[in-house]
């Protein structure tokens, strides 16, 4: 990987609203409290994982021209733009060192813009590589953030399926998934009326004391 970052202050973008994060009809809060601290975390993941586990690095497994999801669609108005053509998506996983030396999975993220955008507003996001997303959304002035959604995508769902195709399997012993469910969040960024939606799943190790207990 050829991004690493430690832990400089957390910055959060301009402006940022207080409301407090959302969480999806029918999804209870995962019962840890450092469960919902994750979910609800203002500002940048990144440097919350590394300054909870360690330095972060970025692996892009997906860019490029994309189908959005339904809730993708809603969120950046697709309707608007009917010949606005596909979308621009990046996936990638944030990998954590652990104090052991270890590499480990915590986060995978998906980001959506509509194409138009991805070429003028969001042209940004195409060059970033192996840089975190933070780096586009945290150091540009006047940018916008809507609340936080959190959501609990049941085994079946094909969010879920989607995601454990994904997940890279480190030859580590600490499982990087839950056998039932996996828990999310979403938020969508605003720059000069063009949205970005960015939407990060978690392992429950992010949370979970196995990880907690290899720092010690």
């Amino acid at each position: 990987f050829a991004f690493s970052i430690s832990a400089p202050p957390m910055l959060s973008p301009a402006p940022m609203p207080a409301s407090p994060p959302v969480r999806q009809p029918g999804a209870a809060w995962p019962r840890a409290r450092q469960a919902r601290s994750w979910l609800q975390a203002p500002g940048s993941l990144t440097r919350h994982l590394a300054q909870a586990i360690g330095p972060v690095q970025v692996e892009v497994l997906q860019q490029g021209a994309a189908p959005l999801w339904p809730e993708e669609a809603r969120a950046l108005q697709r309707g608007r733009f009917r010949h606005g053509g596909v979308a621009h998506v990046r996936t990638v996983v944030l990998w954590c060192t652990l104090p052991d030396g270890h590499p480990w999975p915590a986060v995978l993220a998906r980001s959506a813009v509509l194409a138009p955008h991805a070429r003028l507003r969001w042209s940004g996001l195409r060059g970033l590589g192996r840089s975190p997303l933070a780096q586009l959304l945290y150091d540009t002035p006047r940018i916008r953030r809507s609340p936080l959604v959190a959501q609990r995508d049941a085994p079946a769902s094909p969010a879920a399926r989607h995601v454990l195709r994904l997940w890279p399997r480190p030859a580590d012993p600490t499982p990087p998934l839950p056998p039932r469910a996996v828990w999310r969040r979403s938020s969508v960024f605003v720059r000069a009326q063009a949205p970005l939606i960015v939407t990060e799943w978690f392992a429950p190790g992010v949370w979970d004391s196995s990880v907690a207990a290899r720092q010690n």
